[in-house]
């Protein structure tokens, strides 16, 4: 409590504290001596604007101390104390709040340390309240959502379509849901941008007016391109870009495996090239390379889109002709047969090719596995060699 010039009449032990002072150094001192020489004029300006307005007056500033800190922050509430007649003085009362202040400019840090970590992930990070709007967004979150700058309290789902197994992801769906750790699923945002995604979706005060959901996408084209390629290797031979003998035998057992008896059965072809060992011993590897490439494209141009072709190792091919009829297939064969025949490649001088023996059989219900029909064809092409090559021979099913 200060007197009408401002001088300290009383103070409490709590102040005696603050400050590190006794009551008897401060009795009759100028209160506004113990604000920090710094803060002072800043002070005196706010105390007289609130006595014009007749106001409270309420500050934050600094005040010497000779306790455990040179310097404290106080919250300062300061009021006139009168009479109808007349000034009394002034009553202040004043609350530390050091502590605080150093709180909460840590936390001011580390929130700025945490956005500055987030603007740099490659990673998109967002978060939204339960309408769908978007407290927080940093710059690789709002690039997948097409927007330029800040993307700051526009509606995430007006922005995006978020799609998983063929089915569109609602706002409700997430809302909704739990917390998702990891979902391959496409992005589609309004600019027509597309892109193949990990989503992360974790829940914030679940259930509650004040709830968030923080949505984590990360790009994942290249890991699905890496997976795209790999499978493809393991299922393709890598110099025709044809089927490999592991992926033909899955589709052979998966075409016995829908055997129905219809009016036209499937038929397996084995195609056995003759004379491919002079090419590669007289032409070179890279002839004979060359050779194998262009009959692979002359067989995938000579059959239908729904037929399989596959280079099952060397110089043998396969062809799965599901539903086409032993009679159709004896004709393809045949067409096959003599475009190998026609195929030529000059080198030197010097004209090089192979031709085809080529075994045929129908898949039937009584077949035990691929092996069985397999070893059906194999036996025609052997012998369709053993009657001089160039030739094409069924061999039948079982009845």
């Amino acid at each position: 409590q200060t007197d009408v010039l401002g001088r300290i009449d009383f103070v409490n032990p709590a102040f005696e504290n603050i400050i590190g002072r006794p009551t008897s150094d401060l009795q009759h001192t100028y209160l506004i001596n113990g604000v920090f020489e710094a803060d002072r004029e800043a002070v005196l300006s706010g105390w007289k604007q609130s006595l014009r307005n007749k106001e409270v007056f309420r500050g934050r500033f600094r005040i010497p101390s000779q306790g455990e800190r040179d310097l404290i922050w106080g919250d300062v509430m300061t009021s006139v104390i009168e009479t109808p007649d007349k000034t009394l003085g002034s009553i202040t009362v004043i609350r530390d709040v050091s502590r605080e202040l150093e709180v909460e400019e840590a936390l001011r840090e580390e929130q700025q340390r945490a956005e500055n970590i987030l603007g740099v992930l490659q990673e998109g990070v967002l978060m939204v309240d339960i309408e769908g709007r978007i407290r927080f967004a940093n710059q690789t979150a709002c690039q997948f959502l097409g927007t330029e700058g800040d993307c700051a309290q526009q509606n995430f789902f007006d922005l995006v379509e978020i799609w998983s197994d063929d089915k569109l992801l609602t706002h409700n769906d997430f809302l909704t849901g739990g917390d998702i750790d990891s979902l391959y699923a496409t992005l589609k945002n309004r600019n027509d941008g597309r892109y193949d995604i990990d989503l992360t979706v974790l829940h914030v005060r679940q259930g509650r007016y004040n709830e968030r959901m923080v949505f984590v996408i990360r790009d994942d084209s290249e890991r699905r391109r890496q997976e795209e390629r790999l499978s493809w290797e393991a299922t393709h031979d890598s110099l025709t870009h044809l089927l490999n003998r592991r992926a033909f035998s899955a589709s052979l057992l998966k075409c016995q495996g829908e055997i129905t008896e219809p009016a036209a059965r499937s038929v397996l072809m084995l195609i056995d090239l003759d004379h491919f060992k002079p090419v590669n011993d007289e032409g070179g590897h890279l002839l004979g390379d060359d050779l194998l490439k262009r009959l692979a494209d002359l067989f995938k141009d000579t059959v239908r889109q729904s037929d399989t072709v596959a280079r099952l190792g060397g110089d043998e091919f396969g062809i799965i002709l599901p539903m086409c009829g032993l009679e159709r297939a004896e004709a393809l064969a045949e067409r096959i047969r003599e475009r190998v025949e026609e195929l030529r490649i000059e080198q030197d001088g010097r004209s090089f090719g192979v031709t085809a023996s080529i075994g045929l059989t129908e898949l039937v219900p009584g077949d035990r596995g691929p092996r069985e029909v397999i070893s059906r064809a194999d036996e025609g092409s052997y012998t369709a060699k053993s009657r001089g090559r160039n030739a094409v021979v069924v061999v039948p099913a079982p009845s």
